[in-house]
């Protein structure tokens, strides 16, 4: 068999399937946004990042913009004096990274109203009903405690707590509307005392008030 020419080489080796294949791997993107991106002072702000793009583990290095940082931005942060900040988020894979920002404005505390600081209105609601203060049904029972109808009758916003077991450790707090409503499941039979709480979070005002709180028994059956 004679030899092939270099040539014949060079058409063989293009003919298709002879090319391996070659992967894209998809481009890191991310975006943020404050919620909410203004108000007076202290304002905590919540921050939803959406990431695209990320093969596998990543990890968020955040700098709020005002000398604090972190490594979590599901958790609320507080800007505690007036001034425009721009938050950042890296987020870094094992090949790439990438940034988003976020502007808050943060204005002046208002002042106190005339007559004084006045307690927020609190409103406690279940899904199911309580009857008084119980609630119960078979497990596992998935209970929605809701303070999303409270208000301020001065304007001030409003920091909700949430203690689904009653062990005197909050589980849930914060001022989005995530933080007013949750949904909670009793999966074992038992007996728990979970508590509700809010205050407002314009600590300049006077007077102060206690947090206004409402303790439950939810009761499960087999």
């Amino acid at each position: 068999m004679g030899r092939r020419s270099f040539a014949a080489l060079l058409i063989a080796a293009a003919l298709p399937g002879c090319h391996k294949q070659t992967i894209t791997q998809p481009t890191l993107s991310a975006s943020c946004e404050a919620q909410p991106a203004s108000g007076a002072a202290p304002l905590a702000v919540a921050f939803l990042v959406s990431v695209a793009g990320a093969e596998g583990p990543f990890t968020v290095a955040v700098s709020y913009g005002d000398g604090a940082s972190g490594s979590n931005p599901d958790l609320p942060h507080t800007y505690a004096g007036a001034g425009s900040y721009t938050a950042s988020f890296t987020v870094t894979t094992a090949t790439q990274s990438a940034r988003c920002v976020a502007a808050v404005t943060v204005s002046a505390p208002s002042p106190s109203p005339a007559g004084g600081n006045r307690p927020p209105d609190a409103v406690f609601k279940t899904t199911p009903a309580a009857v008084g203060s119980k609630i119960s049904g078979k497990a596992p029972l998935s209970v929605r405690f809701n303070m999303c109808a409270s208000s301020d009758p001065d304007g001030d916003g409003l920091y909700f707590l949430m203690d689904f077991d009653g062990n005197g450790k909050f589980d849930s707090g914060g001022v989005t509307g995530a933080s007013c409503r949750q949904d909670h499941t009793y999966a074992t039979v038992g007996t728990w005392n979970p508590e509700l709480c809010l205050h407002d979070i314009t600590p300049d005002r006077v007077p102060l008030h206690d947090d206004q709180c409402r303790t439950y028994v939810v009761e499960t059956t087999p």
